[in-house]
């Protein structure tokens, strides 16, 4: 990793979610290789198919672009804030490969910024059209019904095969790619424990903490829909898998989530936000990233503070998220190199060493990663912690709209 990419741990306001560091490391890998025989055998077949140098078309029935054909004019990514090219909050070092390229010029980048899964897709299906989006893969296949992006060309995307089966599973639809997963991570609690105990919950670290009105109006959520009612299922039902409710299930964990809502001082759609909320007094518990409670820590105002991230009882929440190419976008080819300039390892050990995030992208990275004492400040190196029931990675949900609609009741009540 060159000079330039010197990590800045603790000044940026990247709002992103994110894992520290978890990139290469011994608990990824071997999570990865328990999960590795994925019942979907569709991302293999890709996987292997590109490595044995076939084309896209072959492997997948994937797309096929010519970016030299294609006309000029920017690119437009809708992404998570901090993920754009500015070079003191943004993340530079993911794009350049593609802006020293043939096509960075001709077609540069452009930013718009989501602020939740569903915030996202429901933009684009009213007729936004960016020709790249940064959705969680969980909603691939609700983007790709709505017939908002198209099959991915792996013949432009060389590093692909360095996302292992385990995390590309949900990218890949019937045997054809929609997806480059980018990040992984886990979403739970960050708290004070000097304010904070668990005694009124049992006395472990648990999501009920949420229902103790000992901390009313200093505790805050994410606004995510589908996160508010998986929260109200943990607490429901402990440790069982809040990708598989019933209509019964998701309507007793909205109920839950409203006994929740009086206690919240709000349903934050920054983390920045949050995290100076936090910082200043207001929060002794929120729903953070990990590079969030990593900023709550090292804060200067943390300093005598005895801050720490939730492994609940119940389990933490995960997730994977990527990049999809809109259907609509008359420049695939030229959006489809931008996409693998962020797939490269070098990008990968970026999100890590600049913002205590993990990548997708495994081959190559941890040798890149500069920062090796994260690894230890996260317990990374315990495999269990990616395994249920201390972790839920999010999975499509058949009966997606109704936990969107029961999480969108909760905040409107």
């Amino acid at each position: 990793m060159s000079e330039e990419m010197e990590p800045k741990l603790l000044n940026n306001t990247m709002s992103r979610k994110g894992f520290v560091a978890m990139t290469g490391a011994a608990g990824l890998a071997a999570f990865l290789a328990a999960c590795g025989g994925s019942s979907d055998s569709s991302s293999d077949s890709v996987n292997e198919a590109q490595a044995d140098g076939v084309t896209a078309e072959e492997a997948a029935a994937g797309g096929s672009f010519d970016p030299a054909t294609e006309p000029d004019g920017p690119i437009e990514v809708f992404t998570w804030a901090g993920y754009d090219n500015s070079p003191e909050e943004g993340a530079p070092w993911m794009w350049s490969e593609y802006e020293d390229g043939p096509y960075g010029t001709k077609s540069p980048l452009k930013w718009t910024f989501l602020e939740d899964d569903g915030q996202a897709l429901s933009k684009v299906a009213s007729g936004y059209s960016p020709d790249i989006s940064h959705p969680c893969i969980a909603y691939t296949v609700q983007w790709k019904e709505a017939g908002l992006i198209q099959p991915l060309d792996l013949k432009l995307l060389p590093d692909f095969d360095g996302v292992p089966t385990a995390i590309s599973a949900g990218a890949v639809i019937d045997g054809v790619p929609y997806m480059v997963p980018f990040d992984v991570g886990f979403s739970c609690l960050t708290y004070d424990a000097d304010v904070v105990n668990f005694d009124n919950v049992g006395g472990k670290e648990s999501w009920e903490i949420l229902l103790d009105d000992t901390y009313k109006g200093k505790m805050s959520i994410f606004s995510d829909d589908v996160a508010i009612i998986k929260i109200g299922q943990l607490i429901n039902e402990g440790a069982v898998d809040p990708n598989v409710m019933t209509t019964e299930q998701i309507a007793a964990a909205k109920e839950t989530a409203l006994k929740i809502k009086p206690n919240l001082r709000n349903y934050w759609t920054s983390q920045t936000d949050t995290v100076n909320d936090f910082v200043n007094g207001n929060l002794v518990a929120t729903y953070t990233w990990p590079d969030g409670y990593w900023k709550i820590k090292n804060h200067p105002k943390m300093k005598d503070r005895n801050i720490k991230y939730m492994q609940p009882i119940q389990g933490r929440l995960a997730w994977v998220c990527g990049m999809v190419l809109s259907s609509a976008t008359k420049q695939p080819g030229r959006a489809s190199l931008a996409m693998a300039a962020a797939n490269t390892p070098s990008a990968g050990a970026g999100l890590t060493d600049y913002f205590q995030y993990a990548s997708a992208q495994q081959k190559g990275v941890m040798e890149l990663i500069q920062n090796k004492e994260l690894i230890a400040a996260f317990d990374i190196d315990k495999p269990e912690a990616w395994e249920p029931p201390n972790a839920w990675f999010e999975a499509p949900l058949p009966n997606y709209r109704e936990y969107i609609t029961a999480g969108q009741e909760v905040k409107a009540a």
